[in-house]
């Protein structure tokens, strides 16, 4: 999953050839030189200030600044037509899910940033926005205290944790398959309480030379829950267990450890983790959101097209012995059978259609 320092990947070495193109022209054009100085500057006021950092935990202040320096590049890099495929990639996520924060959508801006741009990708080398811009700035010579930030949020992941406790003004969380155990900072404010499981990205202190002790949960925490007897109640560790048990031989990875931060990074398909947030949305406070169900487990979800058509026949939205906490078994339907809707048609001409 690290970002290899020397790139060989084909979008970063379209952009770094034209960046050179552009940096060795022998003709000028002042008019334009000009121009793109007003522009650095009135980009540069969208970077978040020193005053504006000063409110922010130093670990949250550094990757705040670096998020904010690195959306300026991406903003630049989605307007070349070498990352069109990249740019149309984000841009039909953001129209799809609409992040903002609920009830307009669960999926928050910091959620969704670092999806976007750190773990969206194309091609056989995984390229995201993040790689591009990182190999960018490289080639520009861009300060190493920065590059370094960047590349920690490259690598960066979602990942479910177990709550264990607080300590002072951190949550300590237990890495579901690794073991790892975090001592974090949680900007969002909440802190949680002893046995939730949370689904977050968890951002590392940046310099040896600066030990700061403790990690950043960059996102505003998603608490999982299960529905049971019509209540939301904290979800239970060992269903979570079964899930990663059943889902991580689906990478084809045979290392445990490998194949759980290829999950985490990049799902079992692209809008994997961003269609479990957005159907398993739950409830939210200004602090922390609520989701419920597993990614493979329509039914369990709240708000999956299968527990909102069972709303609308009037029939409980989750199923199954525990609740919906069972793998959903599809019905094997042929073509020129009747369609299960109730249409009247046969499938082939109507669900079968779709």
């Amino acid at each position: 999953m690290q970002h290899d320092k020397r790139s060989k990947d084909p979008v970063a070495q379209e952009v770094l050839a034209f960046l050179d193109k552009q940096m060795n022209r022998r003709v000028i054009d002042f008019a334009q030189l000009k121009l793109g100085a007003e522009q650095a500057k009135e980009i540069e006021k969208c970077v978040i200030s020193e005053a504006g950092m000063k409110g922010l935990d130093p670990l949250h202040a550094v990757y705040a600044y670096a998020q904010n320096k690195i959306s300026v590049i991406v903003d630049h890099l989605v307007e070349l037509p070498m990352c069109a495929k990249l740019a149309q990639t984000y841009a039909d996520a953001e129209e799809e899910y609409m992040p903002s924060s609920p009830p307009m959508s669960p999926l928050t801006m910091s959620y969704f940033f670092c999806w976007a741009v750190f773990d969206s990708c194309i091609g056989k080398a995984r390229e995201t926005l993040g790689t591009v811009a990182i190999d960018v700035c490289r080639r520009l010579g861009t300060e190493w205290s920065l590059l370094r930030l960047f590349e920690l949020m490259q690598n960066s992941r979602m990942g479910f944790y177990m709550h264990e406790g607080t300590a002072g003004p951190h949550a300590v969380l237990r890495e579901f398959v690794t073991g790892e155990r975090h001592k974090c900072i949680v900007p969002a404010g909440y802190m949680g309480k002893r046995g939730e499981i949370w689904f977050v990205r968890v951002l590392p202190e940046p310099y040896e030379s600066l030990p700061m002790g403790y990690s950043l949960i960059f996102n505003t925490p998603y608490v999982i829950a299960t529905k049971k007897n019509g209540h939301y109640m904290p979800a239970d560790s060992s269903e979570w267990q079964a899930f990663f048990d059943r889902t991580l031989p689906k990478t084809g990875i045979e290392d445990t450890w490998n194949a759980y931060a290829y999950l985490m990074k990049y799902g079992l398909s692209l809008n994997y983790w961003n269609e479990y947030v957005f159907q398993g949305y739950a409830n939210h406070r200004h602090d922390m959101i609520m989701l419920a169900g597993f990614p493979d487990m329509p039914l369990s979800r709240p708000h999956s097209r299968e527990s909102e058509a069972r709303k609308e026949d009037g029939m409980p939205a989750q199923v199954g012995p525990d609740n919906g906490n069972t793998p959903v078994q599809r019905q094997k339907m042929g073509r020129n059978d009747p369609c299960p809707c109730g249409s009247g048609k046969k499938y082939k001409k109507s669900c079968g259609a779709r």
